[in-house]
């Protein structure tokens, strides 16, 4: 199961005391936003001494500093959202706009960005299995196949990375995995040498390795195939964003998701403690997001500091900073997307009729680090947003 099943099962129980949460957002995300069984993140440990290849790794528990909230900032209110403008116009450096289907018929979706002006797209041979990757040019408009991707029964393609001029993925079964790349020019795939024991979650390119997230901890291995490692101090815990990995522990909606995090290169410790009465909290990298005691939902930074008030509740932050909210009306609804850091918000434009039981939303979630995507069915497009770009135009 993936961490957004998990932040979803564990808000959804919530439902009936966040009112500022709009339930269609939940109720969307819950329909068509599910992702294949993967394996369930495990409480992390308390403060220990790794030894691994001879490296001794200190794991530095430092204690909790009390929270001091500091609403220094302006809240955000829903009528600032609501009536937003489409996201490509808000974002324009950071949202394609792309086709949702070949000229065949058959379905695309969305899997990864390479550089400034392509999108690589997908056709599924089975339920959110990837059969063949495409690429889109969002200036000539043209479509072409990079590779077929191999899969067997009971198999599951997933978590495709651009490196350079190659398209990484690994292929898992119920119990491991193999990696598997493709030229982006276009070409046959390669198995990579090696394979995982392990059925990665999260996984990211770092340097010349790739680091991934699976049931028993943090690990690492070379982009070109190999053995893989355990990553010091990173048993039990979940990549969120690298060198930051921590254990999602929230048996209730009393404690925090990712209170506990640890910087897996220095062993640098950050531990979050809630304010009085505060639930629902979800914390990333830098922010946390969560209910007031007095049912207001608020973000603020890690260490208690710029708090402002939101119009809904967050499931995560993607990126640290950006969130979806639904507006709900008798005839149809809207998802729009906030930077809860500068207040900017874009509507998906997917235009959701009131009795339509099959439509899409974005699953805005703080494992989310890097693009989100939606389907304007009405248009028959696909709507990509580069969460990075958001980011580092600010």
């Amino acid at each position: 199961m993936t961490i957004e099943d998990d932040l979803r099962t564990t808000l959804r129980r919530a439902a009936a005391h966040a009112p500022l949460a709009p339930p269609a957002l939940v109720a969307g995300i819950g329909r068509r936003s599910r992702r294949r069984t993967r394996a369930r993140l495990l409480a992390s440990a308390a403060a220990v001494v790794v030894v691994t290849a001879g490296t001794v790794l200190a794991i530095r528990q430092e204690s909790p500093r009390p929270v001091v909230v500091n609403p220094s900032l302006p809240a955000i209110t829903r009528e600032q959202v609501v009536g937003a403008p489409p996201v490509e116009e808000v974002w324009p450096e950071a949202v394609r706009v792309v086709p949702a289907a070949l000229r065949d018929g058959r379905r695309l979706r969305a899997l990864a960005l390479a550089g400034d002006r392509t999108a690589l797209l997908s056709t599924w041979g089975s339920h959110e299995n990837a059969n063949a990757v495409y690429a889109y040019d969002q200036v000539t408009r043209q479509i072409r196949k990079v590779t077929d991707v191999r899969t067997r029964k009971g198999e599951i393609s997933d978590g495709f990375l651009v490196d350079g001029d190659r398209l990484i993925w690994h292929v898992t079964t119920g119990t491991s995995a193999v990696l598997w790349q493709a030229p982006l020019s276009g070409g046959p795939a390669r198995r990579l040498p090696g394979g995982l024991p392990h059925v990665p979650a999260r996984m990211e390119l770092h340097g010349d390795r790739l680091v991934y997230s699976a049931r028993e901890g943090v690990f690492t291995v070379p982009a070109t195939g190999g053995r893989p490692e355990p990553v010091p101090g990173g048993q039990g815990l979940f990549l969120l964003e690298w060198p930051w990995a921590g254990a999602f522990e929230p048996a209730d909606m009393i404690e925090i998701a990712f209170r506990r995090l640890v910087n897996l290169e220095t062993g640098e410790v950050s531990e979050v403690t809630p304010g009085p009465g505060e639930k629902n909290v979800i914390c990333g990298v830098t922010t946390c997001s969560g209910l007031r005691a007095d049912g207001g939902a608020f973000v603020r930074g890690r260490d208690g500091t710029g708090e402002r008030a939101l119009p809904g509740l967050p499931h995560g932050l993607a990126a640290d900073r950006i969130m979806g909210l639904t507006d709900s009306r008798p005839e149809e609804s809207e998802q729009y997307l906030l930077d809860v850091t500068t207040g900017r918000a874009g509507s998906l434009e997917l235009d959701i009729p009131a009795d339509d039981e099959s439509y899409t939303t974005i699953a805005v979630t703080v494992d989310r680090r890097d693009m989100l995507s939606a389907h304007r069915i009405g248009a028959e497009t696909l709507v990509i947003i580069d969460l990075r770009r958001i980011v580092s135009g600010s």
